[in-house]
């Protein structure tokens, strides 16, 4: 396979998911402690044996500023993934969300925190400055959650 070759059939295959993201959103609104058809198409994703490239992608989505709602429903989904990727790379991609200015996004990395219940997170939490009130005590709440 080229160089050339391999390059578009990862941007098709990207593009796939996307798509199929997107449609199961459109098709139904994500509501918290509902099973949501994104869950089974990231599943079936993270399965391919590509997961390094499917974990790439999953995080570009879930800090995609452009498209927010989209961004922030991925990473909600995410957070409902049982032993997704490393720590250190969930606490790379809240990291990277909490410092966004979209507070939905923001909000979403909290609430994938809180499922992971994964304590290694909590630096992050603990460091982020977070200036909306109500989702500053959210954050409080959480870390008193994980450090119990």
């Amino acid at each position: 396979m080229t160089p050339a070759k391999y390059g578009q059939d990862e941007e098709r295959k990207q593009a796939r998911l996307t798509n199929k993201l997107h449609a199961a959103f459109e098709a139904k609104f994500l509501e918290d402690g509902m099973l949501h058809k994104a869950e089974g198409i990231i599943g079936q994703a993270l399965q391919s044996g590509e997961d390094l490239r499917i974990l790439e992608w999953l995080r570009d989505f879930s800090l995609d500023a452009k498209q927010p709602v989209f961004a922030a429903s991925v990473l909600r989904c995410l957070g409902r993934q049982e032993h997704l990727g490393t720590s250190s790379w969930r606490s790379e991609l809240v990291r990277d969300a909490l410092a966004l200015d979209d507070v939905e996004i923001r909000d979403a990395a909290v609430q994938a925190t809180e499922l992971w219940s994964d304590r290694e997170i909590l630096p992050v939490l603990k460091s982020h400055s977070e200036p909306e009130p109500w989702l500053r005590d959210y954050i409080c709440d959480v870390i008193d959650g994980l450090g119990k």
